[in-house]
C-alpha cells in the first residue's frame, strides 16, 4: 500500500483540534497523565467529550493507556504522530 494510504487514516485522526490539543499537552508532559490532567488542559472540554477523544487516539495507536487503580493514564505510543503535530506548528498558516 502506497504510503500516503497507510498514513491516511491517521491524518484523518489527527485533523481534530481538541485531539492536537491533547497530543500537544502529552508531548509537554515528562510522564503519563490520568484523564483528569487532560481534561484541565484542554480548554474547557467536557470529560466525556476528552474521553471519547482519548479513546479513539488509543484505537488508532497513537497513545497508550494503562490503568492504575481507578485511574487511566495516558502517553504518546507512535512518537511519529508527533512530527506531524510539529509540521504544523513549523508551517503555521493564517
Amino acid at each position: 500500500m502506497p504510503t500516503l494510504e497507510r498514513i491516511a487514516p491517521i491524518i484523518r485522526v489527527l485533523s481534530h483540534p481538541l485531539r492536537l490539543r491533547i497530543l500537544d499537552f502529552l508531548e509537554k508532559s515528562d510522564c503519563p497523565q490520568r484523564v483528569t490532567e487532560i481534561v484541565n488542559a484542554s480548554d474547557g472540554a467536557q470529560q466525556a467529550i476528552v474521553s471519547q477523544q482519548l479513546k479513539i487516539l488509543r484505537d488508532t495507536g497513537i497513545l497508550n493507556s494503562d490503568r492504575r487503580g481507578n485511574c487511566v493514564y495516558y502517553s504518546i505510543a507512535n512518537t511519529k504522530a508527533l512530527y506531524f503535530l510539529d509540521c504544523i506548528r513549523r508551517h503555521e498558516v493564517v
